[in-house]
């Protein structure tokens, strides 16, 4: 369900002013994704709340779209992703927006898969560029090309477009055997088990590609109390742009270059899953 959270008058001042340079953005890029929002009723830096499907019992005004995702049995409703509905959710309280990306086609069909990379174990950032260039380079083999995304804080996340709108099952097993030949080649570096906590690891994650599990997504502020911005670079911007430079008070600056996801991603507009070997 929506949620609505009071939040410190300063902070969503920054929050809305970061919003409104960043929603027609984030709408291009995803439009009518099913949007979850994340709230931080306790401070930033606290407990995350997440603002899941919406329900009739809490109706929405008639300005604000929704998508309807999963079987017809157990269909769920969310706010669709566009400007006007992720500007009414910041009004409430919302900080940051995630979605599991679907095709706009297929709200239960793959737009972009995606591969969450989080340092373990006191992993430094140049371990998260190296760990971001193994992936990479396990997708490219497979005839498969990426976007990368800084998370604003310590992690990152390559998102990966489909145009035909695979199907998440597929797209996860799929991914589940890259991330696994990934570790197997880099077993200094990256790791599947989640719980590795001791070594200098940088733990990769696909299980988010399934209808309901959620992202971050680009240009969406974490709930730190620096407000990191999800910032998408070039490759050749890996360790010169740093995680977490872009907030919420310095994002126009990023965003004055332009709509670097767009560009990035609309390069790879014809990637199939389809198609290439796997």
């Amino acid at each position: 369900m929506t949620e609505s959270h009071v939040v410190v008058p300063s902070v969503q001042g920054t929050v809305l002013a970061h919003y409104e340079r960043a929603v027609d953005l984030i709408a291009a890029n995803f439009p009518l994704a099913p949007i979850v929002a994340v709230y931080y009723p306790d401070g930033l830096d606290a407990a995350a709340h997440y603002g899941g499907a919406v329900h009739d019992a809490h109706p929405l005004p008639d300005t604000i779209r929704t998508v309807a995702c999963g079987s017809p049995d157990h269909s769920r409703r969310y706010v669709a992703c566009d400007a006007n509905a992720l500007l009414w959710l910041v009004h409430r309280g919302a900080i940051d927006f995630a979605s599991w990306t679907p095709s706009p086609s297929d709200p239960n069909g793959v737009g972009y898969a995606r591969v969450i990379l989080s340092p373990r174990g006191g992993a430094t950032q140049e371990h998260l560029a190296l760990a971001m260039l193994a992936v990479r380079t396990a997708l490219s083999q497979r005839g498969v090309h990426t976007v990368p995304v800084l998370d604003g804080f310590a992690g990152a996340a390559l998102f990966i477009p489909f145009n035909d709108a695979p199907t998440y099952d597929h797209v996860r097993v799929w991914l589940h055997e890259v991330a696994n030949d990934a570790v197997s080649h880099n077993a200094n570096l990256l790791t599947a088990d989640s719980r590795e906590q001791h070594e200098e690891r940088v733990h990769v994650n696909v299980g988010s590609n399934a209808v309901g599990r959620f992202s971050s997504l680009p240009y969406a502020l974490i709930g730190s109390t620096h407000l990191g911005m999800v910032t998408p670079i070039d490759w050749n911007e890996l360790g010169v742009v740093h995680n977490g430079y872009y907030t919420a008070t310095n994002s126009a600056e990023r965003l004055r270059q332009g709509d670097t996801f767009h560009r990035l991603a609309h390069e790879l507009q014809d990637q199939r899953f389809s198609d290439g070997p796997r």
